[in-house]
């Protein structure tokens, strides 16, 4: 194609989100030149609608989507990753003019001569001609003999893109990359009555989806702070039980498939602090308020329907947090309700990739 010696490339993307076509691309490009570098472009306005409309648990910021593409290719020096504000041009196709004066700053800014544009997409080819050539431009940002370079522009080699993505990120699991996927794990609590096999059908169903899982923090805290003697517990244990929590979640998170399972969460801690302190304990409200579930499966013990089942149950309404609840009455309903925790996983799945 081309003697890559001294050559810079650029290739252009929202990368909302960044996918396997995208890293296909980047990586067959990159080997035509001596550095290839990858704008991140990004719009406030936009990317909100974006996110609105899409299937993501969480808005990725600039600076996740710019990481995105620098931990994809951390082991690629040759890729350089650099932002660009389209924030006030309008919208594509729309606004070239004043989108390639931006580009031209960046670079210029950066002190940085392009020779090959990389694109996947024809119809952007005349537009790069006649709109990145450096008349009456300040910098030489870009080379008298610019090539416009177009690479799979029939997606053979991954026909998806990032718009099927946002719309159905579990059907098209295997084209998000792995420091992508965080952005679309669903949450799946387990909670209830004590003693009530949470902990059982938290493991079994991390092991049919074959995810990762968070164990209930608070015994953890109290076998290894306390020493089992939850007589003990403080107002700052509970402090720490939520921070705990919370963080064992977002480490479970990263190395999730689709979904992790989370034994108690936070309303359910709350519980258990009114049990003991009637009243409330502030921290752990902030916890409650700013955390997501997808799915609560609320495992009721028949014979336990007392304090702590009547405050959990409070706390979720008054939190509008919605729950399905199975029954625990005897060993046998700890594989029934393995059973009926699937059919409500997945019935939550399919109705997402509808």
């Amino acid at each position: 194609m081309m003697n890559k010696t001294g050559k810079n490339g650029i290739i252009f993307g929202k990368f909302y989100p960044l996918h396997i076509g995208h890293v296909d691309f980047i990586q067959r490009a990159s080997g035509y030149v001596e550095t290839l570098y990858v704008f991140v472009c990004t719009d406030d306005e936009r990317d909100m609608k974006l996110f609105n409309e899409s299937k993501m648990k969480k808005m990725p910021t600039t600076k996740d989507r710019i990481r995105f593409v620098t931990q994809t290719f951390k082991y690629q020096e040759n890729i350089k990753v650099i932002h660009l504000a389209e924030d006030g041009i309008p919208a594509y196709p729309n606004g070239w003019t004043g989108w390639a004066d931006r580009v031209k700053e960046v670079l210029a800014k950066n002190e940085i001569k392009i020779d090959v544009i990389f694109t996947n997409e024809p119809q952007d080819v005349e537009n790069y001609k006649s709109n990145f050539i450096d008349k009456g431009y300040t910098a030489d940002v870009f080379s008298d003999e610019l090539e416009i370079i177009t690479i799979d522009t029939s997606r053979n080699n991954f026909n998806i893109s990032a718009t099927e993505i946002r719309k159905d990120p579990y059907k098209n699991w295997h084209f998000i990359p792995k420091y992508v996927r965080e952005f679309f794990i669903l949450k799946v609590g387990i909670i209830g009555s004590e003693h009530s096999g949470k902990t059982n059908l938290t493991h079994k169903l991390a092991n049919h989806y074959n995810t990762t899982y968070v164990r209930e923090y608070r015994k953890e805290y109290i076998k290894e702070v306390l020493q089992n003697n939850e007589d003990n517990l403080q107002y700052e244990d509970y402090s720490q039980i939520a921070y705990g929590q919370n963080q064992k979640i977002s480490e479970s998170v990263k190395n999730a498939d689709r979904l992790v399972i989370i034994d108690t969460e936070f309303t359910s801690l709350q519980a258990y602090y009114i049990k003991n302190n009637e009243s409330e304990h502030p921290v752990i409200e902030d916890f409650i308020r700013n955390s997501n579930f997808d799915v609560l499966i609320y495992i009721e013990k028949t014979d336990q329907k007392g304090t702590f089942n009547e405050i959990l149950q409070k706390l979720l309404e008054k939190n509008n947090k919605k729950y399905i609840k199975l029954t625990h009455e005897n060993n046998t309903s700890l594989t029934e309700n393995y059973i009926k925790s699937i059919e409500i996983i997945d019935n939550y799945i399919n109705q997402k990739t509808v």
